[in-house]
């Protein structure tokens, strides 16, 4: 599995997987988004219909009369928290009911469920006094709610709130007396225990389905890298079969100018061509059949190849005719690999009727700073040329001053 890995290509695995990762993402994280957002909206809606309903029950007269200090009294305020007392009572889901009133910019409790003992509930309240002023537990995130609530719209606050007991989510209304004339709030505060317990579960989905989107967009990545490689290594093996010569093996034409025009970019002292022509190809081929002639062929390729160094370039360019392109090659190295050649050549190979089968051999050099493939391949292919009409089995190097 790990030499797998090791045949894939990382930018690919790795852009693949990265964009297939931010689609699926996308599919999965956008309606989970969009799924609580609108859970939220029903809890935000639950909790303004229940400070409604709270508002319902209490008698505006009455509240209004205790908005003045004056008019206060145990019995009015008794009989004012009385029907909040029994709404709280029935929801075991609520925290804090209570009623405010607004002045000068500030709240102030007016009646709280809390200070009850007729309040039947398993949680443990502080009850806030009569006129106690309201403090916030942090900031407002809206500071004209006051204001909205006064004009008659039902305020839920847009974020959670916690304390010691809890976290909670408040609603608030507007009362109004028998003359409908604003009487201050009623203040709702929604234990969401129930609410984070169901979020914690969708929560679980929602990081389940994010590993799964992990681990379906690697798998991804690496199958479209692991199909990339195989294609590219496709691709690169019908390049590598498009510059090779199928016979010997070596570089064909356009992988000996390829290679070639490479090694001029090196910028050596100096470089050499070495023309390599098998001697009268056809008449073998005529009197000792195409297959021995196939195997003269790979006779020469081969000691071509067992005469020359590692890095040097070598071609069968065409039929008969073989390149060799020597980098840091002078005179003198291309001479002794002429001479190499054309001894190994020449040896006895167990085919004595064959022993006369030869090449001839055309060499050109040239200073680094002079070299360009064009001039050197014509220089020596001139100098094969003289081989060939001299005698053949024999090289010839160019000489300029004869040329010109």
């Amino acid at each position: 599995m790990f030499r797998d890995f090791r045949k894939i290509s990382p930018r690919i695995f790795g852009l693949v997987t990265l964009a297939a990762l931010a689609v699926l993402l996308t599919v999965v994280a956008v309606p989970q988004w969009l799924s609580k957002q609108a859970r939220l909206q029903v809890l935000r809606s639950h909790v303004a219909e229940i400070a409604q309903l709270a508002a319902s029950v209490v008698d505006g007269d009455l509240h209004r009369q205790l908005l003045d200090p004056a008019n206060y009294t145990p019995d009015l305020y008794e009989r004012t928290v009385a029907p909040l007392v029994r709404f709280h009572s029935a929801d075991p889901e609520i925290f804090y009911v209570y009623t405010m009133m607004e002045r000068g910019g500030k709240s102030f409790f007016v009646v709280d469920t809390a200070a009850s003992g007729k309040l039947k509930t398993m949680r443990k309240l502080r009850a806030s006094a009569y006129m106690e002023p309201y403090v916030s537990l942090e900031v407002e995130p809206d500071p004209d709610y006051l204001q909205r609530i006064a004009a008659g719209e039902t305020y839920v606050y847009p974020g959670f709130q916690r304390d010691a007991y809890g976290t909670f989510l408040s609603g608030h209304t507007p009362i109004y007396d028998s003359q409908g004339r604003y009487s201050g709030f009623v203040g709702v505060d929604f234990d969401l225990t129930y609410y984070l317990s169901l979020e914690s579960s969708f929560r679980s989905i929602f990081y389940g389905s994010v590993a799964g989107a992990v681990l379906i967009a690697l798998l991804i990545g690496y199958v479209v890298a692991r199909y990339h490689f195989h294609l590219q290594d496709r691709i690169d093996e019908q390049y590598r079969i498009s510059i090779r010569d199928e016979l010997t093996q070596l570089l064909n034409r356009r992988g000996a100018l390829r290679f070639s025009r490479e090694a001029l970019e090196t910028r050596a002292s100096c470089y050499a061509v070495i023309l390599v022509d098998i001697d009268d190809l056809k008449g073998i081929n005529d009197i000792y059949g195409h297959a021995a002639g196939d195997e003269f062929i790979i006779k020469v390729a081969e000691t071509i190849r067992g005469s020359v160094r590692e890095k040097d370039i070598c071609a069968r360019m065409g039929g008969d005719e073989f390149l060799i392109f020597a980098t840091g090659c002078d005179l003198d190295a291309a001479t002794e690999i002429a001479r190499r050649i054309l001894g190994k050549v020449y040896a006895r190979d167990g085919h004595s009727g064959r022993s006369h089968f030869g090449v001839s051999i055309g060499i050109s050099v040239a200073a680094g700073a002079d070299a360009k493939f064009e001039l050197l391949y014509r220089q020596a292919d001139e100098a094969l040329y003289k081989a060939k009409t001299a005698g053949r089995n024999r090289f010839v190097i160019f000489d300029p001053v004869a040329a010109a």
